[in-house]
C-alpha cells in the first residue's frame, strides 16, 4: 500500500513537472482536457436540432392561417367601421392605416390566444399576413361569390379588377 501511494506521489510529481516545463502531453494512464477534447471532436455527439413534433408543425400552419385571417378580419372591421356615421373624423381619414391598425391588433390577441411566441410561428404569422395582403385581389378573383357575401360588391370588384390589371378609376 506504501508503495503505490508512493507510485502515486511520484507519477503526480513527474506530471507537475512536465507541465512546469510547457511539455503539456498527458500521461499514457490519464485521460487529461486535450485528449477528452480530441475523443469528442473525432467521436462525440454532435449537437443536434431538435426535431420539430407533429403538433409544433401544426402550430406552424396555424400561426398561418392566424396571420391571413389577422389581415382579413383588420379589412372586415375596418370596412363596416367605416360605413358607420358619428365616428371621429380622423377614423374615416385612415384607409389602409386603419386595416393595419386592426389586423395588428387582431395578431396580437392570436399570438396570446395560440402562444405563437416562438421563431417559426411569428415568422409563419408574419409570412401569412403578407401573403393575405397583397393575395387578397387573387382571392377576391378565384372566389367572388364568398368574398361578395363577406364585403359589398363594389368593394370585391374592385379589387378583382386590380388583379385582372385592369386600372381603377
Amino acid at each position: 500500500m506504501t508503495v503505490a501511494v508512493l507510485d502515486q506521489k511520484a507519477a503526480f510529481a513527474e506530471r507537475l513537472k512536465r507541465i512546469g516545463s510547457g511539455q503539456q502531453f498527458e500521461h499514457a494512464d490519464v485521460v487529461g482536457y486535450q485528449t477528452q477534447k480530441a475523443w469528442k471532436r473525432k467521436y462525440g455527439e454532435k449537437a443536434k436540432r431538435p426535431k420539430r413534433s407533429f403538433a409544433d408543425r401544426l402550430m406552424i400552419l396555424v400561426a398561418f392561417l392566424c396571420g391571413a385571417s389577422a389581415v382579413l378580419s383588420g379589412k372586415l372591421g375596418y370596412f363596416y367601421l367605416s360605413k358607420l356615421s358619428g365616428l371621429p373624423e380622423a377614423f374615416y381619414g385612415l384607409n389602409g392605416r386603419g386595416m393595419a391598425l386592426f389586423a395588428f391588433v387582431m395578431a396580437l390577441i392570436l399570438i396570446v390566444v395560440f402562444q405563437l411566441f416562438t421563431r417559426g410561428r411569428l415568422q409563419s404569422l408574419a409570412l401569412g399576413c403578407a401573403l393575405m395582403h397583397f393575395g387578397e385581389a387573387a382571392v377576391a378573383q378565384t372566389v367572388p361569390e364568398l368574398y361578395a357575401e363577406i364585403f359589398a360588391a363594389d368593394y370585391v370588384a374592385t379589387i378583382a379588377d386590380m388583379s385582372a390589371g385592369t386600372p381603377q378609376s
